[in-house]
């Protein structure tokens, strides 16, 4: 069982840690400590790798900032403010390179505006009077007065009205929400990878330890379908995410006895009908289980999951480039 350390335990990014209270983290026998901040972002694990980093290399108000509004997007990806979704398997666990990888990588202005006005969506609709902690972290806010620079840029351009700076009442206006939309989109072209593979629990290291460190060391998000929550059709959802991906990585690997993985040659043609570029991979044991029709593509053909992950960052840049998030942690 986690210990659960919320209000008004010191948190170990904004507040001031003492020795002593950092004595419950530093222990590698220990599970990670669950916090509940929401100047961080809201939920998140801290492991003890992370509270080392932490307390042995201070944080400036701009890297506290950048973790918060990480921890932050991915709460709201996993919609884990609504405590019915809060499960183990998709919180945050802040170890040492998640730190190292995150503390420098500060997300643009645009991409601050967005989340900021995401969370007040977010809490107008579920009628609730925004956090002004949440909402600092949302923003990437080092303080209040770059949340009122967000205040006033939003309602300069109309989007926010009523009277926002402290965070009195306010209402979001149709602009607002059309904006959030278009920028959501587009985010998502730029910077997502779609991944299409046999989700059998022989592959869970593949994916873990080969393709999503790729794709990120690359600078890109690496999309799974069944790591993400949805309501509706599972082949709706698969079509949406792979629209708007950069890119789809298409593994063929499998088993002589389950065959073709039927689902992801449909994925991977789909992409490459809207122009998305695929990077087929395969395991080398199965390469004579590849298709026909599409054994004459470029296969990354892999050993083991090490192996897949240089390779694969390395295709991913040849073809595309380096992505718009920079990481300073090990690299593949």
């Amino acid at each position: 069982m986690m210990s659960v350390f919320s209000h008004p335990q010191p948190c170990p990014i904004w507040d001031k840690v003492n020795d002593i209270q950092f004595g419950a983290l530093l222990n590698p026998t220990l599970s990670p400590i669950l916090y509940d901040h929401p100047r961080a972002g809201g939920y998140f694990r801290l492991e003890y790798s992370g509270a080392e980093l932490l307390r042995t290399q201070p944080l400036t108000d701009r890297q506290r900032a950048n973790l918060s509004d990480w921890i932050y997007n991915h709460n709201l990806e996993h919609r884990l403010f609504d405590l019915s979704n809060l499960r183990e398997e998709n919180l945050l666990v802040l170890n040492r390179v998640w730190v190292e990888d995150n503390r420098d990588r500060t997300p643009s202005s645009p991409d601050r505006m967005l989340t900021f006005l995401r969370e007040l969506i977010r809490c107008n609709d579920a009628y609730e009077q925004p956090n002004a902690s949440l909402l600092l972290a949302a923003g990437g806010c080092r303080s209040n007065t770059d949340r009122d620079e967000l205040l006033n840029y939003a309602m300069a351009q109309g989007w926010l009205g009523g009277t926002m700076p402290g965070v009195g009442p306010f209402h979001i206006n149709l602009p607002a929400r059309m904006h959030v939309e278009t920028q959501l989109g587009v985010l998502g072209r730029s910077r997502q990878g779609f991944v299409a593979m046999w989700f059998d629990p022989s592959m869970d290291k593949v994916y873990e330890d080969g393709i999503k460190p790729a794709i990120e060391a690359a600078g890109y998000e690496a999309r799974r379908i069944d790591r993400k929550e949805f309501v509706g059709g599972v082949f709706d959802e698969i079509m949406a995410e792979i629209r708007k991906s950069r890119f789809v990585v298409a593994d063929f690997t499998t088993s002589p006895e389950s065959g073709a993985r039927g689902g992801v040659y449909l994925e991977a043609g789909f992409a490459l009908g809207l122009g998305i570029p695929v990077v087929h991979t395969c395991r080398e044991d199965c390469k004579a289980a590849v298709h026909f029709d599409t054994s004459h593509l470029n296969h990354l053909f892999w050993e083991n999951p090490e192996d897949l992950r240089t390779r694969l960052k390395s295709r991913i840049e040849a073809i595309l480039g380096h992505g718009p998030f920079r990481t300073s942690g090990p690299k593949p």
